[in-house]
């Protein structure tokens, strides 16, 4: 296959846009003894002919690019050995020339640096061809760094393979780049601190550029040879320290610092430039050079030294500053906390257990701030948990005070609880807001859309980041479940959550951004459960509850489950236990309670089921007050016939008047002259079980409108009355006073009557707040029903 390519390599021209993807591809030169000598040979000479060549163009640039391939995949240094001389020269008088083109220098620097690399492993070639241009080189390169630098208009992408080249070869061969350090140093500074030069007054160096800067800054204590290389390292840390504490002494001029400084840092470089008087021009400046000497401070924290180095960890912190009276300071704190996390990540990766003795007051301070960041900060809440996620993977749980893991825990779920909110506003029937009488009084048939979107009870759909945020802090919550002696509430109610949410992920699909999402927060939560399945915590008491039914839910879609439930055996055919004896189905219990009302889970949902009970209890106070009023009507009724009946038989009879006003338990027509001055209260028609339950007087007539009346009217009903009663005396005295204290009672129920009737009509008033929408549902049919329903009990 291979000496098939050649001809095909043979006809097309090294510009060609396939020439590079089919040679990456097939690699055919790996073993070139094998390849076609003729076909081989006519295409190298053609290779070679081209970068030999004057003339600056495409082609010689391809040809460049395309060397590079074949010496790199060469096993055999074929190619170098017969045809690296000459490339080797005219690459080397290409990069030396101060008039060569600058866009044009990565294809002839990137082909000198392979073969430098490539020479190592044929000692000969190297010792005769490489050894005596190193020299020139080192200084070539840097005069190209410093025209590239200085340029009015610098290209990036030339500046950032010029660096990917420094560092390697300052690497693979440092003692020719010794001399070149006193020139170099300060033009990759400014490059990292920004520092404007006369060319460059405004400069806006990218993050790469001073991301690669950096790691040329992180290499150069190797130019101080085998034995001083520790030394040197130490020396350049501690010139970045100096250089970040003279940044954050910039930014904390006019800050009040509510702590003394424990650690002077070491003192700043000479060659640094003054900072700024005025604060407005200071800050900026300031918070460029804190960013710079933290790239270089990763930087040297990341090489991996051949020998031990002093790493100056208590110099990195830094005081406790308030910045509450300067917003500038607040503007500028998120990149303050990124610095420092960056920071003590590093040290925790590079220094490990010597970094144990300061974790506690690390904690302290990170997990304050994690816990007070608002919602709104995204990036800094993503960076933060990605923090704490580091930190326990390197330092477990268990050798940390056994507050932070539970702060921890408390914030991981609170993070999650926005999704939980969601879900419950997501599922919320397009009916009544509850099922049964109560629930269908409070909606009065209102439609729940748009109640709960008036009211801001609506679900919302997530964005990337907040989803972003909800994954970070599953992961690290299965990092804090292990910790010994957690609390058995705290720890029981976060399974509970976290199996809650994962039986409800696809109900979720309507308030996520996508469909990616919601399978990262699948995948999250499974990863949650299945850790818990694997601890050895809990295994007494009900841990074997909640460990059956996870196992029951992740069976069919986890693999990691397969050997812990039949490690040996195939699965016994056996059914599970009933689900009542589950765990998870059992009632929970007070402390539970507690853990879940203290991190604000279900506050809403208990408040409203109060508000539902206490609003069922008082309609269940207006319903037995109602059938209460409706049998002492009906006793009364009868009493009223008994009365009728027993005055009729005397000699002396009761106006008829009187006898439809008591039995109708309403006022007749009154004049003028007896209206009384209070004023009326609401129009409310006379009862009809009333005047089915009456006697036929056809001498008074019904009057066709409602009848207005007040408390007061009933009274001088009442006078009336009895007035009446007395100025015609009856023969039977017993017989009289009965009747008077019926005609009493009769009007006394009406005024009660009325009362009861003005308070259920203030109700109404009351309900009329919320507006009257069809909802298509019966409540007035259920409500007749339950009233049926009481009667049917007295």
């Amino acid at each position: 296959m291979s000496s098939s390519l050649l001809p095909l390599f043979g006809s097309l021209p090294f510009a060609h846009p396939k020439f590079l993807p089919l040679l990456q591809s097939h690699k055919p030169f790996t073993n070139p003894s094998q390849l076609s000598q003729s076909s081989l040979t006519k295409l190298l000479n053609r290779l070679n002919s081209t970068i030999l060549s004057r003339e600056d163009n495409a082609d010689r640039r391809a040809a460049c690019i395309i060397a590079t391939e074949i010496v790199s995949m060469d096993e055999e240094g074929y190619v170098l050995t017969n045809y690296g001389k000459g490339w080797l020269g005219t690459c080397l008088g290409f990069v030396a020339s101060p008039t060569s083109s600058i866009p044009n220098v990565p294809a002839y620097s990137s082909l000198l640096q392979q073969m430098v690399y490539s020479a190592a492993q044929y000692p000969s070639f190297e010792r005769e061809v490489i050894h005596p241009i190193m020299g020139k080189l080192a200084v070539s390169l840097g005069k190209l760094f410093e025209r590239c630098v200085t340029d009015n208009r610098p290209d990036w992408s030339v500046i950032h393979e010029l660096l990917s080249t420094l560092k390697k070869l300052i690497v693979h061969s440092p003692a020719p780049f010794r001399p070149l350090l006193p020139a170099l140093k300060p033009s990759l500074f400014n490059l990292i601190l920004q520092i404007p030069t006369p060319t460059n007054p405004y400069p806006s160096i990218p993050d790469e550029i001073r991301r690669s800067a950096s790691e040329v800054i992180a290499c150069l204590h190797v130019t101080a040879g085998k034995a001083q290389s520790p030394q040197s390292w130490g020396a350049e840390i501690k010139e970045a320290l100096g250089g970040f504490g003279k940044a954050l002494n910039g930014i904390t001029t006019d800050a009040w610092e509510e702590e003394p400084v424990k650690v002077q840092p070491p003192n700043a470089s000479s060659a640094l430039p003054e900072l700024p008087v005025e604060s407005s021009t200071r800050l900026p400046v300031c918070l460029d050079w804190a960013e710079g000497f933290t790239e270089v401070i990763l930087a040297l924290l990341r090489y991996p030294t051949a020998r031990p180095v002093p790493v100056p960890i208590a110099q990195i912190t830094v005081t406790f500053i308030s910045p509450q009276h300067q917003a500038a300071l607040l503007a500028c704190l998120p990149r303050l906390w990124t610095i420092g996390v960056q920071l003590i990540g590093i040290l925790a990766i590079s220094c490990g257990d010597h970094l144990f003795p300061h974790l506690s007051n690390i904690l302290e301070h990170t997990v304050w701030l994690a816990e007070r960041t608002p919602a709104s900060m995204t990036e800094t809440q993503i960076q933060l948990l990605k923090f704490h996620r580091l930190l326990l993977s390197l330092y477990p749980p268990a050798i940390v005070p056994l507050e932070y893991p539970t702060r921890l825990l408390r914030l991981s779920l609170t993070r999650v609880q926005p999704l939980l909110e969601n879900r419950a506003k997501s599922e919320i029937p397009s009916g009544n807001t509850g099922g049964g009488k109560r629930g269908k009084k409070r909606a009065r048939g209102a439609e729940d859309g748009l109640v709960g979107g008036l009211e801001g009870r609506d679900a919302r759909t997530f964005h990337t980041e907040e989803v972003e945020v909800i994954i970070q802090a599953l992961f690290l919550i299965p990092l804090l479940h292990p910790t010994p002696l957690f609390s058995p509430s705290l720890l029981t109610f976060s399974i509970r959550l976290h199996l809650s949410l994962y039986l409800s992920i696809p109900s979720l699909g309507g308030i996520l951004p996508s469909a990616a999402a919601q399978s990262d927060l699948q995948a999250a939560i499974q990863h949650v459960l299945e850790q818990v399945v694997l601890m050895t915590e809990g295994e007494g008491g009900t841990g074997r509850g909640w460990k059956s039914l996870i196992i029951s839910v992740l069976a069919q879609h986890s693999e990691k489950l397969a050997p812990i439930v039949h490690p040996s055996l195939p699965p016994l055919m056996r059914p599970l236990p009933p689900l009542s004896q589950l765990h998870f189905f059992v009632k929970e219990g007070e402390e539970e309670r507690k853990e879940r009302l203290s991190m604000g889970f279900g506050i809403v949902d208990e408040t409203n089921g109060a508000e539902e009970e206490e609003a069922a209890d008082g309609d269940m106070v207006v319903e037995q007050s109602t059938s209460q009023i409706s049998s002492s009507t009906k006793a009364l009724s009868g009493d009223i016939k008994r009365f009728e009946q027993n005055t009729a038989a005397t000699q002396y009879s009761i106006p008829a008047s009187t006898t439809a006003t008591a039995s109708l338990a309403v006022p007749p027509p009154v004049s003028a002259s007896t209206t009384p001055s209070t004023s009326l209260q609401p129009v409310i028609p006379a009862p009809s079980s009333s005047i089915s339950s009456s006697a036929v007087v056809p001498s008074v007539p019904i009057p066709e409108q409602p009848i207005q009346f007040s408390s007061a009217m009933s009274e001088s009903i009442t006078t009336q009355v009895e007035s009446n009663f007395i100025s015609h005396p009856s023969a039977n005295a017993d017989e009289k006073g009965k009747g008077k204290a019926v005609v009493a009672a009769t009007a006394t129920s009406a005024k009660t009557t009325q009362d009861m009737d003005d308070i259920i009509m203030l109700n109404d008033e009351d309900d009329e707040g919320i507006p009257e929408l069809d909802s298509g549902s019966d409540d007035f049919d259920e409500d007749d029903d339950d009233e049926e329903e009481v009667e049917e009990d007295e």
